[in-house]
């Protein structure tokens, strides 16, 4: 049997959304300490509550002492010491803390870690991709873990980090593959804590993980197109696959019906739109590809169990004038 050929289309680079719009979304290339895809840098001299923005990049947030708040895609967290963050590629999120905190904050593209490795594109759904590399697990898992070290692993962490400051300020011929070392390690040694909660959530259905081309193709489809009245029609030929067929492998792939991913992901961005813009409810409904406002709460009651306006109160983080992102 030939290869899959999925439509051009299909993989062009959707239409910007209103959150992509609104939310500054910030690049390596903007860095001026950043490196051969790679930075690091302590937050002693970082602005100490940053406006929620987005990087086209991974992003480690490790608190080696003190205290900090994180909200990432919504979802607050109150750190200690020990505690360690992993931002995927163009999620929402911003941080505060004070300035007593001993914070570091790492860059990197997937390229760094290994080559020939494609970021994470800004349409991908759940980050499937993240799966790739069993390095980037602790950014997969995000949304369901919170990371905390322990005293000596807390040391050995900031050992790692200070070692890759080094090779930052250093940049010698070697200081790239020191930094890269120290950031696997470091990567690994949060993995290796965590593994047995990986499986168990694997285990237990409460992450989603695609594994079928065909499935993943159609996820992805759905991720870049959401805001158009697509129909299962259109995905299935997409792929080149029936409805039925289609039906079929989503449910076994995902545990999901068609129209409970589609939903899914209109609902996850409404949320977003609604936490981090100002944007009326009807523009927020239209931008998350629902026809009317009407259709949009009454979807968006049964998903979250309260209102969008309710949700927005709960959740609004109003953005600055000026940003500085971590």
């Amino acid at each position: 049997m030939p290869p899959l050929r999925y439509k051009r289309e299909m993989l062009a680079k959707p239409a910007s959304s209103m959150l992509s719009r609104v939310v500054p979304t910030f690049t390596l290339a903007q860095k001026t300490f950043c490196w051969s895809g790679f930075g690091v840098r302590s937050t002693a001299d970082a602005q100490r509550d940053m406006a929620p923005h987005r990087h086209a990049f991974f992003q480690v947030f490790f608190v080696a002492a003190g205290t900090a708040t994180h909200e990432i895609a919504g979802r607050t967290h109150h750190a200690r010491s020990g505690s360690i963050f992993f931002v995927p590629p163009y999620t929402v999120h911003r941080v505060a803390f004070p300035a007593e905190a001993e914070c570091y904050v790492i860059y990197f593209s997937a390229q760094f870690i290994r080559q020939n490795v494609a970021l994470p594109d800004e349409s991908a759904h759940g980050n499937a991709e993240l799966m790739q590399l069993p390095e980037l697990a602790p950014f997969y898992f995000q949304p369901r873990c919170s990371y905390v070290l322990d005293a000596a692993e807390t040391a050995e962490a900031r050992a790692r980090c200070q070692r890759m400051l080094q090779a930052s300020d250093r940049r010698g011929i070697f200081d790239a593959t020191r930094a890269r070392a120290e950031l696997t390690l470091l990567l690994a040694q949060v993995g290796d804590k965590y593994l047995p909660e990986f499986q168990r959530l694997e285990r237990d259905g409460a992450v989603q993980r695609v594994i079928d081309r065909r499935a993943s193709a159609a996820m992805a489809y759905l991720a870049q197109n959401f805001r158009r009245n697509i129909t299962l029609g259109d995905v299935a030929a997409e792929v080149h696959l029936t409805g039925t067929y289609l039906t079929h492998l989503l449910k076994q792939e995902t545990g999901k019906t068609y129209k409970h991913l589609l939903d899914e992901i209109r609902l996850e961005h409404g949320k977003q739109l609604l936490a981090y813009t100002d944007i009326p409810m009807l523009k927020v409904a239209e931008d998350s590809g629902f026809l009317d406002q009407a259709h949009f709460n009454k979807r968006f009651k049964v998903y979250t169990g309260m209102t969008p306006g309710q949700y927005r109160r709960l959740h609004h983080a109003p953005l600055h004038d000026e940003v500085a992102p971590a």
